[in-house]
Parts: structure tokens; C-alpha cells; sequence
């Protein structure tokens, strides 16, 4: 009788252990986030008149909408080969069927994407400089800045080290804008001001709600009661010169 009763316990310890360490499991699962996981979005007036910090806002806004929608056309057209080719069994048409035909970002193909089309994105806030009846140049680079700790919504990146596009206007002697490129957090907890384009802000917000991301980034996209700061990896990050 003795026996069985150590049997019993035994056996209930393990139970409380396996259940433990799914609890845990869990949890660590959630927090496999690192700085290498994001993409920073940082844009620097000219200066701090407020013409020039209105120009940033709008300099802003068209990269942010031009960046999104073809990042998201070019995952479209990469989803619809794969659907056309089914024979291929590739990864992105398995995506498709089980993802019931939703558009899926990634990191690297972001990357490259920044990367490959740097010169495209400072003639294009040059123009919308060039429009608003300035003549200052814009400088474009991808590489790996120190960001101080930045809350968007409920979500708080801590300080750190991230790879990050950024884009200098001008003299770029001006207050700064932070904000998360991939995945593409911009817009959360951001108010247009009085100068800003709605339209544009509901088209990338629309955009944002068809697009899939990893099951990893499941915690940036809950609701929470109150601002909850990101448990990251910190990794080392090195610059990026070129994609090869």
C-alpha cells in the first residue's frame, strides 16, 4: 500500500512538472523576440521650424505608403507564382493554402527590398520636397543605429541597438521621428495632425490589416490594458554595406 502511494505521488510530481514546463515553454516561446527581428523607421527634419517639422511628417508619409504598398505587391506576385505552380511545392504556396490565400511579409525579402531600392527612396522625398517648395536634398541608409526606449500603442521597445532605415532631410538639424518599419508598426498609436493626409493614413493602416506576419510577432498584436515593455534578445548587429 506504501508503494502504491508512492507510485501516486510520483506520479503527480510529474504531472506538476510537465505541466510546468509547458507553462514555461510557452512563455519562453513568446519571448524569442530580438533586436534582429525589426526594422526601425527614423526620419530627421531639417530643422525644428515648424515648416520643416511639417515637411518631415509629410516626407514621412509618402515613404511609409509607397514602402508598404510595394512590399506588399511584390509579396502578392511572389504568392500568385507560387499558386500558379503548384507543382513547385514551394514554400511560399504552402503559405498560400494554409494561410487561406493572406499576403505574408518577411524580414529578409523587406531588407532587401530597402536595400536594392535606396536611390529610388530618396528621389522620392526628394520629390515630395521638391513639392512642398523646398530644395533640400535627402539622404537614404540602412544600417544599424542606437534607438532610445519608444512606445507605439500599448507596445515599449526598450533602448538598443536596430537595424534601421534612416532618412536625413536636408541639413538634418531637426527634431526626429521613430517609428517600427518591419514588422510594419507605424501607425500604431499615431494621430494624423491637422496638416496630414487621412487618406493616406487609412490606406497603410488598411494595408496593415491584410497582412500576415510570423506567429512570433503574435505579442505585438495584442490588446493590452496597459503599456507593456517587449522582453528583447539583444544581439549584435552588424552594418550593412550592400545585399549581395
Amino acid at each position: 500500500m506504501g508503494l502504491r502511494k508512492k507510485q501516486i505521488r510520483m506520479l503527480l510530481l510529474l504531472l506538476i512538472f510537465i505541466l510546468l514546463y509547458s507553462a514555461w515553454t510557452i512563455n519562453n516561446s513568446q519571448s524569442q523576440l530580438s533586436n534582429e527581428d525589426f526594422i526601425r523607421f527614423h526620419v530627421i527634419a531639417n530643422s525644428d521650424s515648424k515648416e520643416d517639422q511639417q515637411l518631415k511628417l509629410k516626407v514621412r508619409d509618402g515613404i511609409l505608403a509607397k514602402i508598404n504598398n510595394e512590399l506588399v505587391q511584390e509579396a502578392m506576385s511572389q504568392e500568385l507564382v507560387a499558386y500558379q505552380n503548384p507543382a513547385s511545392q514551394s514554400p511560399a504556396y504552402e503559405d498560400l493554402t494554409e494561410n487561406n490565400s493572406r499576403v505574408q511579409l518577411n524580414l529578409d525579402e523587406s531588407r532587401k527590398y530597402i536595400m536594392k531600392n535606396l536611390a529610388q527612396i530618396e528621389t522620392t522625398a526628394e520629390k515630395i520636397v521638391s513639392e512642398n517648395g523646398y530644395a533640400y536634398s535627402v539622404k537614404a541608409e540602412l544600417g544599424v543605429k542606437w534607438i532610445p526606449q519608444k512606445t507605439y500603442g500599448e507596445i515599449v521597445f526598450p533602448s538598443g541597438n536596430y537595424e534601421t532605415l534612416n532618412l536625413t532631410i536636408g541639413e538634418g538639424q531637426g527634431h526626429n521621428w521613430w517609428c517600427v518599419l518591419f514588422p510594419p508598426l507605424c501607425l500604431i498609436g499615431l494621430e494624423p495632425d491637422e496638416d496630414e493626409n487621412p487618406e493616406v493614413i487609412q490606406e497603410i493602416q488598411e494595408i496593415y490589416n491584410d497582412i500576415l506576419l510570423d506567429d512570433k510577432y503574435d505579442p505585438l498584436m495584442r490588446e493590452y490594458d496597459e503599456p507593456t515593455t517587449l522582453k528583447l534578445k539583444f544581439k549584435t548587429l552588424e552594418l550593412i554595406d550592400k545585399i549581395k
